[in-house]
C-alpha cells in the first residue's frame, strides 16, 4: 500500500488561530452522524456550475466541480506555484466551476480563500465538506490511483446531488487550522488509520492498522506547529484516500500538484 502522506510533500508553517470548543456529544462512529441533512438540487438557483445542497448547518450553494481558473485568468492550467500568483495578479481572474478542465492546483489556503472571495464565495468548513462527502456512496469510481488528476466531471465520481470529485482527484482545502495538535478545542490523536470521527468528520481516534469501517482512510496529524487542513485524498492516495482521509499537518502555504479547492456560499 502506498500512503498518500508519503507521496505528497507537506511541511510546517505558522499563522494565528482562533478555535471554538467541541462538545462531547459531537463524537460519532461511522458515517451516520447527525450532520448530514437532506440533499437537494435547485436548477439555476446558485448560478452556473453550482447547485443547492441542504445540510444541517444550513443551505449551501456548492460548486459542482473543483475550482478552475476563469477565462480572465492569464494561465488556464496552473502547473507551478508562480502560475497561481500570476493569475492572482490579474484582478479580474477568479475561480469558477466547470467541467472538462484540469482542477486548479498549486494553490495555498490563503490563495484559495482569495480566489473564492472574488467569486463572492468561500472554501467550506470541515463540517460542510463532510456533509457533502458522505453522500459519495461509491468511492471505487473516484480518482484515487493514477499519475495525475482527471478533467472535472469526466468520471462517475459524483454524489446524488451532482457534486463531482469530492473524494480524490485533488485534495481540497478546508477553512480551518490546527495549532500544536489541537483543533476546535480538543487534542487530535496520533496519526494513523481513522477509527472514530466527530460529526464534522474530523478524526477522534486512530489505529495502527487499516480500519475497513472507515475505508482504510488515513489521518496525518502533528503535535507541534500551526497547520492547515486538506481532505478527501488525491489521485495518488490509493486505499488511504476517501471520505475520512485527512491531512491536518500541512503548511498553510502548501502549493502542490495534488492540492486544489472547491467553493461554496451560504444561502
Amino acid at each position: 500500500m502506498v500512503r498518500w502522506h508519503k507521496t505528497v510533500l507537506v511541511v510546517g508553517g505558522a499563522i494565528v488561530l482562533s478555535t471554538v470548543a467541541i462538545q462531547a456529544s459531537d463524537i460519532t462512529r461511522g458515517i451516520k452522524g447527525n450532520l448530514v441533512g437532506s440533499v437537494a438540487q435547485s436548477e439555476g438557483a446558485c448560478g452556473v456550475g453550482a447547485l443547492q445542497v441542504n445540510v444541517e448547518t444550513g443551505a449551501l450553494c456548492v460548486d459542482a466541480y473543483e475550482a478552475s481558473p476563469s477565462s480572465a485568468c492569464p494561465i488556464a492550467n496552473p502547473e507551478a506555484a508562480p502560475h497561481t500568483q500570476e493569475n492572482l495578479n490579474e484582478a479580474s481572474c477568479q475561480a469558477v466551476s466547470k467541467p472538462g478542465v484540469v482542477p486548479w492546483r498549486f494553490v495555498s489556503l490563503s490563495q484559495a480563500k482569495q480566489l473564492s472571495a472574488r467569486s463572492l464565495k468561500r472554501v467550506p468548513t470541515s463540517a460542510e465538506w463532510y456533509a457533502l462527502a458522505v453522500a459519495q456512496a461509491d468511492q471505487s469510481v473516484c480518482v484515487l490511483s493514477g499519475s495525475g488528476p482527471q478533467l472535472a466531471g469526466s468520471t462517475a465520481c459524483v454524489t446524488a446531488a451532482g457534486v463531482y470529485d469530492i473524494v480524490g482527484n485533488v485534495w481540497e482545502w478546508i477553512d480551518g487550522q490546527v495549532v500544536d495538535g489541537r483543533y476546535d478545542g480538543r487534542t487530535l490523536p496520533q496519526e494513523g488509520y481513522v477509527s472514530v470521527v466527530d460529526t464534522g468528520g474530523i478524526v477522534v481516534e486512530t489505529t495502527a492498522t487499516p480500519n475497513s469501517e472507515y475505508g482504510e482512510d488515513y489521518a496525518k496529524t502533528s503535535l507541534t506547529g500551526i497547520y492547515g487542513i486538506i481532505r478527501g485524498g488525491f489521485y495518488g492516495s490509493q486505499t488511504d484516500g476517501g471520505i475520512f482521509s485527512q491531512n491536518l499537518a500541512v503548511t498553510l502555504d502548501l502549493r502542490a500538484a495534488g492540492v486544489g479547492f472547491r467553493c461554496v456560499k451560504s444561502i
